[in-house]
């Protein structure tokens, strides 16, 4: 079977489950699964995993942006430093930050939350690499 159809099949099923009723899907896993209450404790587990993998993820994302932004405040690095300026001026309530090098690891994390994390990491490498 070719790739394509497999995947029209994978989709099919996706969209699904999407719009079907939950006791329809509940009464499909039951003749698929023979322990049900064991398969619901080990998709809460996954889920539970996935979660906490994907904030460890974040975490060291944030952790390498802050490492960045402080290195570059103390090299007075150019276009990092206007990019924190720019965040800065985004967010009213650190407008009053005149000095840069004065912020801490939590005011840095403060003005880079709720941003795209690996975009702005991708902008600080991709000034590194015109360096």
């Amino acid at each position: 079977m070719s790739n394509e159809i497999k995947n029209k099949i994978n989709d099919a099923l996706y969209n699904f489950y999407l719009e079907a009723d939950k006791d329809i899907i509940n009464d499909s896993l039951k003749s698929d699964i023979q322990n049900l209450d064991e398969y619901n404790k080990k998709k809460k587990q996954i889920i539970f995993l996935a979660k906490a993998k994907a904030q460890q993820k974040q975490n060291d994302y944030l952790k390498e942006l802050v490492n960045k932004f402080k290195e570059a405040i103390n090299e007075n690095i150019e276009k990092p430093v206007a990019i924190l300026k720019q965040l800065i001026h985004d967010k009213p309530s650190f407008a009053l930050y005149r000095n840069l090098d004065k912020l801490s690891n939590e005011d840095i994390i403060e003005i880079i939350k709720d941003k795209n994390l690996v975009e702005l990491l991708e902008q600080l490498e991709e000034n590194d690499k015109s360096h």
